[in-house]
């Protein structure tokens, strides 16, 4: 890692948008120092202060990382809200996708940690997706919330049985449940 990192660096090198940054900045959750030009720069101290802080998980790799999330939602409006609100609340590696190629392409690349899926989008079986990817990674590696637009048990007892570990209705008031659930399960501090 570079000593000194501009913000689109150390987006890239969290795996974070560049808002996501400026917001920490803004937050002053993070050091940094200004140039003469206006621009802001990070030591790696304080990046790796930060990031260790913030309970952020550190891969062998020594690449920085917090947990990837992909909302998987045929509906563009519920999803950009759900991904808007879990960029601006946290920092999260968030990114969506809603059709078929798209999605497999995303799961594979992305790599995701935590998977948001609604059962309605069309032209994809979220159910076969749920089995593929349990039957791939191991426990601790994959959480996957079912999102649902009815709160009907019997898609809560399909989702669960094919591997998902919630499911939750939409539309959903408070994301703080999402984000909490996710914090718990891979031990990330508030």
């Amino acid at each position: 890692m570079k000593e000194i990192l501009k913000p689109r660096e150390l987006a890239n090198l969290c795996g974070i948008s560049p808002d996501t940054v400026r917001s920490w900045c803004a937050k002053k959750q993070i050091k940094f120092a200004t140039t003469a030009g206006g621009h802001k720069r990070f030591s790696k101290e304080d990046v790796l202060e930060f990031l260790k802080a913030q309970g952020f998980p550190l891969p062998k790799t020594g690449k920085l990382s917090p947990v990837r999330i992909l909302v998987i939602d045929n509906n563009r409006a519920h999803c950009r809200e759900l991904v808007s609100s879990l960029q601006k609340k946290t920092a999260f590696n968030v990114k969506e996708a809603s059709e078929g190629y798209e999605i497999g392409r995303m799961v594979a690349e992305f790599d995701p940690n935590v998977l948001f899926l609604d059962p309605s989008t069309p032209d994809i079986d979220v159910f076969k997706i749920c089995r593929d990817i349990q039957a791939r990674a191991t426990a601790d590696q994959k959480k996957m919330i079912v999102i649902s637009g009815s709160p009907d048990d019997s898609v809560f007892q399909i989702v669960r049985e094919a591997g998902a570990d919630d499911c939750v209705i939409q539309p959903f008031e408070k994301v703080e449940f999402l984000i909490e659930s996710i914090r718990e399960n891979f031990k990330i501090a508030g």
